[in-house]
């Protein structure tokens, strides 16, 4: 959901409805990142703290290393718990973000302004320094010869070699192959640089790379199966923190790199402390146990409230992230768009964003926000219409049965919805869309699960009926969304990608080849509009609204730069201090 970045209906249960359907539909205590920050803000309650547990006595059950207010410590709280620390092969997009940038490098990063800056790379290659032939399929990429591993060994040119075959193997399962599928061949020149030859034009390069953090050969090289490597938990990067210690459920705690080439970071030490109900990570930041407070964010029911903290920082970022309903079209019940179309309609999405969201997030009808250069600002949104959905049903054959839930050829129009257990604003809006499609004599039933769970095979399987969710495109700000709408890419059917809904279109397949290799932003643009023209017809996913993430930080937190471009702000840890 993509570094900070960010849902709604009308009429929302009340509290004891809510917090029982948590307890029976949950099933677990983990929350969805970005998302899972906004939407349990939404509610309008004074939740019980995690696990039923004070503030103080949570606080109690963390060593001094996972406290804030230590001399030089900073502690970032998240909602959700990071689980897998290789780059290349993570899931769960913002807290294993968060640990990719403060443990890995990639050879540039992005800044808040959408411009690339070195990292492992001394330039940004280009045609004017030579680094991009003129036709803009040859790059040669110059290293810095002063990078080391955090075990002492030299980083070098076959290290970013090692990690280009390691994304094309086809027996890691990485989680997206970022554009490089789209090189012909590639070579280490010498220690400190690398040549690459692109097989044919693809616009979005510079933004694979800034995607790619690399990986250590010496470690991973003699390995049999990387994708259950004990590294995947315990990894060395090149990052300006070490991956000092984890304690599950609760903390990781990451200690400063003194020899990082972008200069050693001003802090004695970085924690991610987990908290997975958002009021208690609230409350803990008021309380000063938290420092910053980013992903999902600040519930949008505190934001009036959090705006008069003293000695804090509250402050609105745009996002990267879509919240969708996922619909998994390898289910029979999904299988014909109309369908999808008519569930669509029958969702009361601007109640969903005022009532649980209390109006922060933005309406999409696309898998972009509407700031977007690409969002296609001429989509007609099908609107609010349960009779309609209902006519619509009617027509495919979807008879309502004597158990009040529709039916045609013996499949019952009936499906679970899953998402992050704990995540309370999804689980309002979950009860909300259960109510909008009940009217409709369409049966959802709440299956929710940790984190960990959730997004784990379950998803990546296409195990799910329909999931509540936030997604950024893996190429963002790049417009491309291969990775998830692909037909090739759709790990459920031996494809490694993110493809999850099962979505085939020899049409899409077409047009998001076509964009990638056109240059041309005006160009470009005309191919995307009708890439979402074709998404908002067909509903592989409902898009429902664009994040906006309401971040908190300390005023004892210094160097800490909200980054639009990026799902979790931890992108510069090196430049962060504590006075």
């Amino acid at each position: 959901m993509t570094k900070k970045n960010g849902i709604f209906d009308e009429a929302g249960p009340s509290s004891e409805d809510i917090k029982s359907n948590s307890a029976d539909a949950s099933g677990g205590d983990k929350m969805n990142r970005r998302e899972f920050v906004r939407r349990s803000g939404a509610l309008g309650l004074s939740l019980p703290l995690l696990g039923g547990l004070s503030s103080a006595a949570s606080t109690a059950l963390f060593p001094a290393s996972a406290r804030a207010a230590m001399p030089g410590q900073c502690v970032l709280g998240v909602t959700q718990e990071a689980v897998n620390f290789n780059p290349l092969l993570y899931v769960n997009t913002g807290v294993e973000t968060s640990v990719e940038f403060i443990v890995f490098d990639a050879l540039w990063k992005i800044d808040p302004t959408g411009k690339f800056i070195p990292n492992l790379a001394t330039a940004i290659p280009d045609q004017e320094n030579g680094g991009i032939s003129k036709d803009g399929r040859s790059w040669t990429i110059k290293l810095r010869p002063d990078v080391f591993w955090h075990d002492g060994t030299p980083f070098t040119a076959a290290d970013v070699i090692f990690t280009l075959e390691t994304l094309m193997n086809p027996k890691v399962a990485v989680r997206s192959r970022n554009g490089h599928e789209h090189v012909d061949s590639y070579q280490a020149v010498d220690d400190h640089t690398i040549q690459i030859k692109l097989k044919d034009d693809f616009a979005p390069y510079l933004v694979s790379w800034q995607k790619t953090s690399i990986i250590p050969k010496h470690i991973l090289a003699s390995l049999p199966d990387i994708n259950t490597a004990p590294f995947n938990t315990a990894p060395i990067g090149t990052g300006p923190f070490k991956f000092k210690n984890r304690v599950a459920g609760s903390y990781i705690e990451f200690e400063p790199n003194p020899k990082y080439h972008g200069g050693p970071p001003k802090l004695s030490s970085l924690i991610q402390k987990y908290v997975p109900d958002q009021q208690t990570l609230y409350a803990q930041f008021q309380t000063g146990e938290v420092d910053i407070y980013d992903l999902q964010g600040i519930p949008p029911l505190l934001y009036a409230k959090a705006k008069t903290l003293p000695g804090a920082k509250i402050e609105l970022s745009a996002s990267p992230f879509v919240e969708f309903i996922y619909f998994n079209c390898g289910k029979p019940q999904f299988s014909d768009k109309r369908v999808r179309q008519a569930l669509y309609m029958a969702v009361d999405k601007k109640g969903w964003i005022d009532q649980v969201y209390y109006g922060v997030p933005i309406p999409t009808l696309s898998y972009l926000p509407p700031n977007h250069w690409a969002y296609n600002q001429n989509l007609k949104d099908p609107g609010y219409d349960p009779q309609k959905a209902a006519a619509l049903l009617d027509e495919l054959g979807w008879k309502v049965g004597n158990d009040g839930v529709r039916a045609r050829d013996g499949v019952r129009l009936a499906f679970t919805m899953s998402t992050t257990a704990g995540n309370k604003s999804r689980e309002q809006a979950q009860q909300v869309v259960q109510q909008n499609f009940k009217k409709i004599n369409v049966e959802m039933t709440i299956k929710n699960m940790p984190a960990s769970v959730v997004w784990g095979d379950y998803t990546v399987k296409s195990e799910f009926d329909t999931l509540m969710v936030g997604w950024d495109a893996l190429l963002y700000p790049d417009p491309d969304y291969t990775d998830r709408i692909g037909s090739k890419l759709i790990p459920a059917k031996g494809g490694s990608g993110s493809n999850y809904v099962q979505y085939e279109n020899p049409e899409i397949d077409q047009l998001c080849a076509k964009g990638v290799s056109t240059v041309g932003q005006t160009e470009r643009k005309a191919i995307y509009d009708r890439i979402q023209e074709i998404l908002l017809e067909d509903l592989p996913f409902a898009p429902i609204f664009a994040y906006q993430t309401i971040i908190g930080t300390k005023d004892r937190v210094h160097g800490y730069k909200v980054n639009p471009y990026t799902p979790i702000s931890s992108w510069n840890t090196n430049e962060w201090s504590v006075s």
